[in-house]
């Protein structure tokens, strides 16, 4: 079977799964339907049901009691009813509204996950093999070889674009009484640990992200798991890291893994980066940034917005001095007031001026990766109508 040439084929459904910071299982980190943080800015307990398309919630999550006919294990949510569903969809080169910000990112000129996961997924499996699978009713066999699960909402910052329930640093300051600041429905799910340990031999590549992994017990835990199984050896990990804390023996743990890829959260240099990344100094993100470095391979995450899309100049200077690359696709879309597709007129002019001579810059200076990147986020912040995702 060839792989579809379509808009809409990904390659996430048949290789991963994504377990959100409050139980909630997702075809990937950005599957809108797996988040509704409209719940928790409730007064009081709201019935924590799914959305329709969602493809279920863990067993100790919150929502379990509301969607008793919806509460899975890995195992079932990998081949649950709409996972099923988008697999066929997908194969039929039919939209799936739960990815429409990946639809949304690409229609606007920006990079997608989609596009993304297409390449690096090739280096660990037959992509074609794996379609090939797929039963009639949409199903696959096995479990997934690539796995995000958010291990708690554990972070000690308070990032602008950012909230609760994602961190539990918003958490302490804003979370409602009946709600916990931290949140972490997988600690404690013992079917879980015991499906990643009989698991661990089928997985190539595992993401984590946060809140902040490096502050995540789950994180650890899994991590020695790995080692413990003898599978770390052909495992590729993959972080997103505010980079502020460096626990004692993590680099010893990392060494024992077939590669470390770390994209450093870092969205301006300086007051910008204090300024969006509240609670983190600058000169502790630079020296863990020099250490870091000797053990992974790295790169600036960089989340373009409103608040610093004038100052990105300065942050692909810093990364070229020290010789790290940056990624600058990650525009954020929400809140709304921060997505620079959002601005007044005047600001987007003032961003084209902007934007326009670096452009040229990077371009003269042999960036050219920098300089697409650049390109993208201009012909976002042109492209007519709100943005859309999160």
């Amino acid at each position: 079977m060839a792989l579809p040439d379509s808009k809409v084929f990904c390659v996430l459904p048949w290789t991963h799964m994504c377990g959100s910071v409050d139980g909630v299982w997702g075809r990937c980190c950005v599957d809108s339907s797996m988040y509704h943080e409209e719940y928790y800015a409730r007064q009081a307990e709201p019935d924590f049901t799914l959305k329709p398309d969602a493809l279920g919630c863990a067993p100790l999550s919150r929502y379990s009691s509301a969607n008793p006919d919806r509460v899975f294990g890995l195992p079932e949510a990998y081949n649950s009813p709409n996972l099923r569903r988008t697999r066929l969809a997908m194969l039929a080169g039919e939209p799936v509204e739960a990815c429409s910000y990946c639809y949304a990112r690409e229609s606007a000129g920006g990079e997608s996950y989609r596009q993304k996961a297409l390449e690096f997924i090739a280096q660990d499996a037959d992509v074609t093999e794996l379609v090939a699978e797929t039963a009639t009713d949409g199903s696959v066999p096995g479990l997934p070889i690539y796995l995000d699960i958010r291990f708690g909402n554990s972070c000690n910052l308070k990032c602008i674009m950012c909230g609760y329930p994602v961190s539990s640093r918003w958490g302490l300051d804003q979370h409602p009484a009946w709600a916990p600041a931290h949140i972490d429905p997988y600690r404690d799910d013992e079917q879980l640990w015991s499906v990643l340990r009989e698991h661990s031999g089928a997985l190539r590549r595992v993401y984590f992200a946060g809140g902040e992994p490096f502050m995540q017990p789950g994180h650890f835990r899994l991590l020695d798991v790995l080692i413990d199984s003898g599978a770390a050896g052909h495992i590729r990990l993959a972080y997103n890291s505010n980079l502020t804390i460096l626990p004692d023996g993590l680099f010893e743990k990392l060494a024992r893994f077939r590669t470390v890829e770390i994209g450093a959260s870092c969205d301006g240099i300086g007051a910008t980066f204090e300024h969006i990344r509240v609670g983190a100094r600058w000169e502790v993100f630079v020296r863990n940034l020099r250490v870091v470095r000797q053990h992974a391979t790295m790169w600036l995450a960089v989340a373009p917005q409103r608040d610093n899309f004038l100052q990105l100049g300065d942050l692909i200077s810093f990364a070229a001095t020290e010789g790290i690359r940056v990624d600058l696709t990650n525009f954020v879309h929400w809140p709304s007031e921060l997505c620079v597709q959002n601005l007044p007129e005047e600001r987007k002019r003032a961003g084209i001026d902007y934007l326009t001579p670096h452009i040229a810059d990077c371009q003269e200076r042999g960036w050219s990766e920098a300089a697409e990147q650049l390109k993208m986020l201009r012909g976002f912040m042109l492209a007519a109508g709100p943005a859309a995702g999160r």
